[in-house]
């Protein structure tokens, strides 16, 4: 006989995230513990799971940065042009070309994957109803944990996701801060000094010169390839 899933928005409130409460990842006081053994195997973590699938995050802060996006990847066609998007990372300001930068996302629940999540895994997170792999570009990279003092005079947006996509992989990025597109020359990107290249090992083409500041342009097919093998 087939198991019920009710509707999460019939249950009363405290037994929306009851899992990480009482269940197997909170304090495991549920007494519906006894019967399931784990929570995977309760209806009602089936139906947060469902909830998670169907919830669509707000759509003007996602619509912005992903119409900013669009229109760069548009008008940049030319080969000498050289379109990024800055973020920080720590104290660290790195750069993606635009062409990889799918959208850029506010930060919501990231869920943790049993036995699997770690430095760089951080969990699955849900991205326009579809349920992507969240990781630690910073752990990745082994940069310094964030601080207020990176943060720029005029720009303090507040950590958010960043979604990339290189043929059919895709991945959520979790960053500090989000400066925004930028337009440069390709000559614009110079050899990378020691610092930058020890912050992001292998990783980086280059360093560009922007607003005082030494912004590591990072090779995205290397990236990609080092999330799979890290992480896969």
């Amino acid at each position: 006989m087939a198991t019920h899933t009710p509707n999460l928005q019939e249950l009363p409130r405290e037994r929306h995230d009851c899992w990480n409460q009482i269940g197997v990842f909170g304090d495991g006081t549920c007494p519906e513990l006894a019967k399931v053994i784990h929570c995977r195997n309760c209806p009602i973590y089936a139906a947060g799971g469902r909830s998670l699938l169907e919830r669509e995050p707000p759509a003007d802060y996602l619509r912005e940065w992903t119409q900013a996006l669009a229109e760069v990847k548009d008008e940049d066609q030319a080969e000498d042009a050289l379109s990024v998007l800055i973020f920080r990372l720590g104290r660290e300001w790195l750069a993606l070309p635009t062409h990889v930068c799918q959208e850029v996302a506010e930060m919501r629940p990231i869920h943790i994957l049993p036995h699997r999540s770690g430095p760089v895994l951080l969990g699955l997170v849900n991205i326009r109803g579809q349920i992507r792999l969240c990781v630690s570009l910073r752990e990745l990279l082994g940069l310094e944990p964030a601080d207020d003092s990176g943060r720029t005079t005029h720009h303090k947006n507040p950590r958010c996701l960043v979604v990339i996509a290189r043929d059919r992989d895709h991945w959520v990025l979790l960053v500090d801060e989000i400066y925004g597109v930028q337009r440069f020359h390709r000559s614009a990107v110079r050899d990378a000094p020691v610092t930058v290249a020890k912050a992001a090992p292998g990783l980086t083409q280059g360093v560009i010169a922007w607003q005082d500041k030494g912004v590591g342009y990072l090779d995205d097919e290397l990236l990609f390839l080092a999330l799979r093998k890290e992480v896969l």
